[in-house]
């Protein structure tokens, strides 16, 4: 994605631009709990993430790749 200055909104909302997602959003569209999803960030094997301003947020490219990469599971020991 190229944007230029003049493209981007104002008003505060790069982020949507950019299409991210807060945490919950990201587990609700995965249809896992959201503790789930922290789980396998923590685990490191859950989709792509970042960290903006405190919090964790996911692009929606990262959920699709990760989904169609199989999703990768936890798995108990």
């Amino acid at each position: 994605m190229n944007f230029t200055l003049a493209q981007l909104r104002p008003d505060g909302y790069l982020l949507e631009d950019f299409d991210f997602i807060e945490e919950p959003e990201a587990a609700a569209a995965l249809k896992i709990a959201h503790q789930t999803l922290i789980k396998y960030r923590k685990q490191g094997v859950g989709p792509a993430f970042s960290i903006v301003a405190r919090r964790v947020m996911y692009s929606r490219a990262s959920l699709r790749t990760w989904l169609e990469s199989g999703g990768t599971r936890a798995t108990t020991a």
